[in-house]
């Protein structure tokens, strides 16, 4: 294996009319770039704060270290193969790739009887609990964009995250039924502090940690139940009546919530998100579309269904065991069992592994360069999908995976080549 493997694409195929971001699961793919001088791009059109910063950001230099000294590619494969080899417990996280990453990261775990979870595990396991224990009814993008007359954003921080979202499906400049979204509702139901900007978002303030709450307030108007509280979550009956009424009265109702911002009671608030739809579509239409699924966390459950029949959170014995509860990451580090952890990073946003962590059994693939660089097992620094190599991620709403074309060439592997170096030396 050469030390600095060579680009998949040369550098006349570099560039494309619009690029595809890959820096958050809604993969907004029409974005235009201007490169700089030092392999950073600078963002002309359609941006958004998170993608500025990810795009304004340098490739690492290609300098594996091993025990904090550089080393060669092959030298820190060898070294990141006797990690895993030896470890009883392997523990292979984070998973912030691309598809063909998470294919590499599954054959890997299967080699060394290793578990997988992503960085995001904790909301991505609420979101696939809710769905193998009761169902829902669920939209996509296109179908908010183009259909739903109401929408309903349950602590979903546009402000922060998902900047583009208002753009692209609450306000966009073209949709099919053009008078359907002209005449638009949208409602924001959630913190205060991270109530919309625009003033033809209507906003309903609601305490953080209280929307399980306030979603089970709105259940039972919808159902017609007589409410003896006087407030749900801060939300008055008044204000749940009103709310309730105009989600009747929609065409096509759509509530869009963010499972990672809901907090502690979100398996309850989404399960009460669900019941509301289900409420809804006895006599009228209305879905749910969940936003979330970053750094990969739709692209690694979407793909692990794929190779195992199962979400994350698996680990490879002699069958597949799946649990959620026991395979989560934090639980693991926290029992001392892990003697092994494969950290996996390739958009630069978690690029330190999970306090506790015993380094000196601890491999860092990783788009950025951590503290603990020097004191890890391992580090290799790698590409990043869409940017320095080509790349599939599944979008948010899981029902397209798209193509994403590099705009650089700046000498780093894609994760998926050295998982595989690796797991040819196990």
């Amino acid at each position: 294996m050469p030390s600095r493997p060579a680009s998949k694409r040369t550098s006349d195929k570099l560039r494309s009319s619009a690029a595809v971001c890959p820096f958050c699961a809604l993969l907004c793919d029409d974005l235009r770039l201007r490169e700089g001088g030092d392999q950073s791009f600078e963002i002309t059109r359609n941006g958004c704060a998170r993608a500025g910063v990810d795009y304004a950001r340098r490739p690492l230099p290609f300098e594996p270290l091993v025990g904090g000294r550089i080393e060669p590619l092959e030298t820190a494969i060898k070294a990141a193969a006797r990690v895993l080899k030896r470890a009883e417990q392997p523990l292979l996280a984070g998973l912030a790739t691309d598809v063909d990453g998470i294919r590499a990261a599954i054959d890997l775990a299967e080699r060394c009887g290793g578990t997988l979870d992503h960085v995001h595990g904790d909301a991505l396991n609420a979101m696939a609990g809710i769905m193998q224990s009761r169902g829902g009814y669920t939209t996509t993008l296109s179908e908010v964009r183009n259909r739903a007359d109401l929408v309903l954003l349950v602590g979903v921080d546009l402000n922060d995250r998902y900047e583009n979202f208002s753009r692209r499906c609450l306000q966009p400049q073209a949709s099919l039924p053009a008078e359907r979204a002209r005449q638009r509702q949208v409602v924001y139901l959630g913190s205060a502090a991270a109530a919309p900007d625009e003033p033809s978002i209507k906003r309903l303030a609601c305490r953080p940690a209280a929307l399980a709450e306030a979603m089970q307030g709105l259940l039972a108007t919808l159902k017609g139940a007589h409410l003896t509280a006087r407030s749900f979550g801060g939300l008055s009956r008044d204000a749940l009546r009103e709310l309730a009424d105009a989600m009747r009265q929609a065409a096509y109702c759509a509530v869009v919530f963010a499972p990672a911002a809901i907090g502690a009671q979100r398996e309850s608030a989404i399960a009460a998100v669900f019941d509301i739809i289900d409420e809804l579509n006895r006599g009228g239409r209305a879905a749910g579309l969940a936003l979330g699924g970053d750094d990969g966390g739709q692209t690694a459950v979407s793909t692990c269904t794929w190779k195992t029949g199962y979400p994350l959170r698996i680990k490879f014995t002699r069958t597949v065991d799946y649990d959620p509860r026991i395979n989560a990451t934090a639980k693991l580090i926290d029992s001392g069992v892990v003697d092994g952890l494969l950290w996996i990073d390739a958009f630069g946003r978690n690029a330190q592994p999970p306090s506790g962590s015993d380094l000196s059994r601890t491999i860092i693939l990783s788009a950025a360069k951590p503290r603990v660089a020097g004191k890890a097992a391992v580090f290799i620094p790698v590409g990043t999908p869409g940017i320095d190599h080509f790349a599939r991620l599944v979008r948010t709403d899981t029902v397209v995976s798209l193509p994403l074309h590099p705009v650089r060439d700046a000498g780093l592997p894609d994760v998926a080549t050295v998982l595989a170096a690796i797991a040819n030396r196990i």
